[in-house]
């Protein structure tokens, strides 16, 4: 089956932080990206109906999404421009072949916010899973189809709200690894997937640093993932919330001991072998 996809993106202003159209050429759905501070300059190409996706930070540092539907997306926006002020930019969908109607959007909307919360990368602000309704199975089968071509879209922009950190085919065909303090100070597990290693959701991390560690760069580095929420307290210890990826095996352990390690020796798997020897460089 080919697989191959021509995706042009288009800067009305020069710049991809403020407005950018993406699309499959092949196919109807658009993604309208907007920065915040475009809304109203970009009133017209708002105009329409279509799902959408407010991007931002919740109050405790949490990347944060809320996703919706309307029929007229300026006037939505415009809306929560004023009612929800966690947002930064916001991504749009749009049908270009104005094949849209009601039923698709909302079994989209429901789509995509269970799909968000499968993957977990982002929080998701919607308070419900969307609206339940009836709807043809030929245009069920249509939402199924768009929302690959969304899903495809986003990756391409760098928005991974519908990727995980790791895919579950992965994770099941990979060794998992461990690094675990003999005391209790950390217990952590990861992947190592594409050069890079993943520290899986539920690992605990240190939690105070020792005298000669205050104030360094794995202290800084760790404090920042609370910040953001990818580590939270819970019953007196930091924990990961979500699977997330550092560049190398030492960083990875650096962070969850707050010491400085060799990642390719200190994680090991259950029968005591070390990444580097599954993994030879």
């Amino acid at each position: 089956m080919l697989k191959a996809k021509t995706i042009e993106i288009y800067l009305p202003s020069g710049d991809a932080s403020e407005i950018s159209e993406t699309r499959i050429t092949t196919e109807a759905i658009k993604i309208v990206f907007l920065d915040k501070s475009q809304l109203e300059l970009q009133k017209n190409r708002l105009k329409y109906m279509g799902c959408y996706v407010l991007v931002g930070k919740s109050d405790d540092g949490s990347d944060s999404v809320y996703i919706g539907e309307t029929e007229d997306l300026y006037s939505r926006l415009t809306e929560h421009k004023k009612k929800k002020p966690f947002w930064s930019s916001v991504y749009t969908i749009q049908n270009s072949g104005g094949t849209f109607d009601k039923a698709h959007l909302t079994y989209l909307e429901k789509l995509m916010i269970e799909k968000a919360n499968d993957v977990d990368r982002y929080v998701a602000n919607n308070g419900n899973t969307g609206k339940i309704t009836k709807i043809p199975e030929a245009k069920r089968n249509e939402c199924l189809l768009y929302f690959e071509t969304i899903k495809t879209l986003f990756k391409t922009l760098a928005f991974n709200l519908f990727v995980p950190e790791v895919e579950k085919e992965e994770l099941d065909e990979r060794p998992v690894f461990h690094f675990r303090d003999k005391k209790g100070l950390w217990n952590a597990s990861g992947v190592y997937i594409n050069e890079k290693f993943t520290v899986l959701k539920g690992s605990i991390s240190r939690r105070e640093p020792t005298a000669h560690k205050v104030g360094s760069s794995e202290v800084k580095f760790r404090d920042r993932l609370i910040k953001e929420g990818i580590i939270k307290e819970k019953n007196n210890q930091l924990v990961f919330e979500k699977d997330y990826t550092f560049n190398s095996p030492s960083t990875a352990a650096d962070i969850v001991s707050l010491r400085s390690n060799n990642g390719w020796k200190v994680w090991k798997t259950n029968n005591d072998e070390t990444l580097n020897k599954i993994y030879p460089r």
